[in-house]
Order: structure tokens, then C-alpha cells, then sequence
């Protein structure tokens, strides 16, 4: 039911699909670009250490930016569903508050791996409920309730399926899938076929995330609300 309900959603995007689809071909032809530089620069006899660390940013950014606008136009679709608005209605709101608590969750992430690994580990799934909790949590639209905090409650009660999903969809999967699809990612070599994967790339992630929506939904929804909206 689980993955079910995940791959209905996938399919009812729609529209939005559109320009899901040209952020993961944005996101992979900036990331093979920077890479390329990246690599370019290590391997140089004198790398600028300026210029190293510009690209090395730029390349963060984008692992920042598109999942982020990715993630604004799913989670868009999921609020409109539950609050009867528009279809491809965008909040100015929610989006503005997702970029600040993804810039928190990266942040907080991001020292606890300084500190030690295993924690920044924990905290990085952990936090991976935090757009989830922003868009579709009504107590965090009353200012009630943090989104970190909340994102970590979910984890601990959810804590084997947010793990399955973790392991399935952004370990064990890509590994067997890069044996195969690594050759084929080069732009400047096969570049229809590298729009490809990234599409098919970028369509496991979002089936990942929006498992982890359905998670977070079929926790959250009352056994009223549920039988209200089983039509849908």
C-alpha cells in the first residue's frame, strides 16, 4: 500500500512533472560541468586553491538549490490535495520558510558530521522530514512547533520504514545501478542518454521522497480523515 499510494502521487503530478523533469537536467548538466573542473583542477600541476574552492561551492549549491525547488513543487501538490486549493497553486509562504529550514537542516547536519560521524549520519535521516513537516504540518503553519524537532519525533516513531527507504532507495539501489549507468552519464560523449538517467535518477529520488511523504501522511491521518479521502 505503502509504494502504492507513493507511485499514485508520482503519477498525479502532472503538470509539474514538466518542470521537475528540466530541474534534474539542469541539476546534472551544472553538476558533470563542475565536476569536470573539479577534476581538472586536482589533477593540474598548479591548482588555484580560490578557484578550487568557487567551484567546490557552486557544486554544494546545486546538491542545495534544484532537490530544494524539486522538493517545493511536489510538496506544493501534496498541501494543495490536502487543503482542496488549486492544483498548481505555489505558496509563497511554505516556499520561503522550505529554503530556511533546509539552509537549518544542512547547517545542524553539517556540524554534527564535524563532530562525529555516526551522529551527523543520524541527524541527516533524521531531519528528513523537515519539507514534509513544513508544507503539510498544520501546527508548524501555527508557528507552534519546530520543524527540526518535529522532523526527529517522526524518525523515531518511523524510524524502520525512514531507514528501508534510506537503504533501499539511496544505497543499495544507485549501487547497483551505477555498474551500469555510470558510462552512459557522460554529456559531452552520449548526451541524450545521460538526460535519461538523470531523468530516471532524479525519478528514484522523488519516488524515495514521496515514500517518505506517504509515510509521514499514513501516520498522521485520523481513521476519519482516512476514510474521507479514500476516494481520492
Amino acid at each position: 500500500m505503502l509504494f502504492k499510494n507513493a507511485f499514485k502521487k508520482l503519477v498525479q503530478l502532472k503538470l509539474f512533472l514538466i518542470p521537475i523533469i528540466l530541474f534534474f537536467w539542469i541539476s546534472s548538466i551544472f553538476e558533470h560541468f563542475l565536476i569536470k573542473k573539479i577534476e581538472g583542477m586536482v589533477n593540474s600541476s598548479d591548482p588555484s586553491t580560490a578557484t578550487l574552492i568557487g567551484y567546490a561551492s557552486l557544486h554544494l549549491l546545486n546538491g542545495i538549490i534544484f532537490p530544494t525547488l524539486i522538493t517545493l513543487l511536489t510538496l506544493s501538490y501534496l498541501r494543495n490535495k490536502k487543503k482542496a486549493a488549486p492544483e498548481y497553486q505555489i505558496e509563497g509562504s511554505p516556499s520561503e520558510q522550505l529554503f530556511i529550514e533546509t539552509l537549518r537542516t544542512w547547517g545542524k547536519t553539517t556540524w554534527w558530521f564535524l563532530a562525529l560521524i555516526i551522529p551527523g549520519i543520524y541527524k541527516f535521516i533524521a531531519y528528513s522530514y523537515v519539507p514534509i513537516i513544513v508544507y503539510l504540518d498544520p501546527n508548524y503553519d501555527k508557528g507552534t512547533v519546530d520543524a527540526l524537532d518535529a522532523s526527529e519525533a517522526q524518525f523515531r516513531k518511523n524510524w524502520f520504514a525512514t531507514c528501508f527507504v534510506f537503504i533501499a532507495f539511496y544505497l543499495v539501489f544507485p549501487i547497483m545501478l551505477s555498474s551500469t549507468l555510470d558510462s552512459y552519464k557522460n554529456f559531452n560523449e552520449t548526451p541524450l542518454l545521460a538526460l535519461l538517467v538523470s531523468i530516471f535518477n532524479g525519478g528514484v529520488s522523488l519516488f524515495a521522497f514521496l515514500l517518505l511523504a506517504e509515510i509521514y501522511i499514513q501516520d498522521t491521518t485520523s481513521p476519519r480523515e482516512a476514510v474521507v479521502h479514500s476516494p481520492a
